[in-house]
């Protein structure tokens, strides 16, 4: 069982972005940004989250935090806070469309 659960926040820059995204997209955000609390919960806070792709570990031993998941055609930047057990949404911007 898990000793503590991961909690998803979001910043007020974020909050501001989000309104201009659709329902649809937002609502898919918050459930990608939710998965990542709940994997980082069971996983002990060793994980970044199923769509965060591996960790790269910092040559001073520290596994960087901030993270991103892309919904649509919007890009989420979250950071993950391991002492206060926190997913923090902080930026929300359009994505550049792929080249073909």
């Amino acid at each position: 069982m898990p000793r503590s659960v991961y909690t998803v926040d979001i910043s007020p820059p974020a909050w501001n972005q989000l309104a201009h995204l659709t329902l649809e997209t937002y609502r898919r955000i918050r459930e990608e940004l939710d998965a990542v609390a709940v994997s980082l919960t069971q996983e002990g806070g060793r994980g970044a989250g199923p769509n965060a792709g591996p960790n790269k570990v910092k040559t001073d031993g520290q596994v960087p935090s901030k993270l991103s998941v892309v919904v649509d055609d919007a890009i989420a930047l979250y950071d993950v806070d391991h002492s206060s057990r926190r997913v923090l949404l902080l930026e929300v911007a359009r994505r550049l469309p792929r080249e073909l």
